[in-house]
């Protein structure tokens, strides 16, 4: 007997084996029997399908057959993702059912299982595109959930830090004395840091739900930008050091609150990286774009975390250095930039420092 005709014959039996371990798997408890059956007897049925008509002159039943386990394999992973399933328990229980079923054929048809090496073979490589689909319907799925996740925290964190931010400013008009103004300041500083990294949160969850980057971009001068911010950083960081040098026409559009978010982090980054929060930015024009660069001396970010640098949760672990942040502000700093067209780059040596180079269009070409 075919591997196929013995499936179909014995599907009640296969479906029954397969519920009872994806019982093992249920960590939450109980789960309703429609929850453990859901898709097999369909997945089972397709995979059959699929074996049958694996030859050239039956393509299109091939096709239809393929299409079919792959929306029903797909439904079952999202199903099982709703269930409590980790992603480990779904690849374990379609290994259950591969077992099951050879184990099966072999006990009952020994002589076909013997001489059934392709038919093994091509069951195989159904059962594991069927699993591919459970598989990848469960990512999507689970990223859909954390950046959902993401996004409520962000959104939900604004307002405990607004409310700290006005009690401080509120207090900071009262008479207090050196100590009591110092509290304050810190006080001021750290829940600037939290809005900071509370924007990066929705930033990063809103561009991990695929949402473009919103821009209201208007014209604007891209040294009046930088000065600000520098004052705003040497307001957080008294003792920091920044130099600021332009050279050309700065004028353009862009999206000004955006560019300064993204410089601001830049700013930062090599404040905390650099020797002596000293820091170093240059910015100039070259024909229809400027470019913006922020410089510092210190040690070199390692050459095997030049290619993720800019990859969301990255921390660049680098000698004697304490680490802190999300790792998602040279992210941010990169989907600003791209958001207006340009390009940041880095480059890190002992000898020259470390500097990151934004270049921008002076004006965002949006047919692309």
């Amino acid at each position: 007997m075919h591997l196929s005709e013995f499936i179909n014959q014995n599907s009640e039996r296969i479906v029954r084996a397969w519920e009872d371990f994806a019982k093992t798997l249920a960590s939450g408890g109980p789960l309703p029997r429609w929850i453990l059956r859901d898709h097999a007897s369909a997945i089972i049925t397709f995979i059959t399908q699929e074996m049958e008509t694996d030859q050239p002159m039956q393509a299109q039943a091939k096709t239809n057959a393929e299409d079919a386990l792959q929306r029903v394999s797909a439904a079952h992973g999202t199903l099982r993702i709703e269930s409590g399933f980790d992603l480990a328990e779904v690849v374990a229980e379609y290994r259950a059912l591969g077992r099951c079923v050879l184990s099966l054929w072999q006990l009952s048809e020994p002589s076909s299982f013997s001489n059934g090496a392709a038919e093994i073979t091509r069951f195989v490589q159904v059962l594991d595109d069927s699993l591919g689909a459970a598989v990848s319907a469960y990512e999507q799925r689970e990223v859909q959930y954390r950046d959902l996740f993401l996004g409520i925290l962000g959104h939900d964190l604004r307002n405990p830090i607004n409310a700290i931010s006005f009690s401080a400013i509120n207090l900071a008009s009262s008479q207090l004395d050196d100590q009591q103004r110092l509290s304050l300041s810190r006080i001021l500083n750290s829940t600037a840091r939290l809005g900071s990294m509370v924007n990066d949160v929705l930033d990063f969850a809103r561009g991990r739900l695929g949402s473009t980057m919103p821009l209201n971009v208007a014209s604007a001068n891209l040294a009046t930008m930088v000065r600000e911010v520098i004052d705003e950083v040497r307001t957080a960081s008294p003792d920091s050091s920044i130099t600021f040098s332009t050279t050309g026409d700065l004028d353009g559009h862009w999206d000004t609150e955006r560019l300064k978010q993204a410089l601001s982090n830049l700013l930062l980054n090599a404040l905390e990286h650099g020797t002596g929060k000293t820091a170093d930015v240059i910015a100039k024009r070259e024909d229809d774009f400027v470019t913006l660069e922020v410089h510092n001396d210190g040690p070199p970010i390692p050459q095997e975390s030049l290619g993720v640098i800019f990859d969301p949760l990255v921390r660049v672990i680098r000698p004697n250095q304490k680490q802190t942040g999300l790792g998602l502000g040279l992210y941010i700093v990169n989907e600003i930039v791209r958001a207006h067209g340009g390009t940041v780059t880095v480059t890190s040596t002992v000898e020259a420092g470390t500097s990151f180079i934004v270049r921008l269009p002076i004006s965002r070409d949006d047919s692309h």
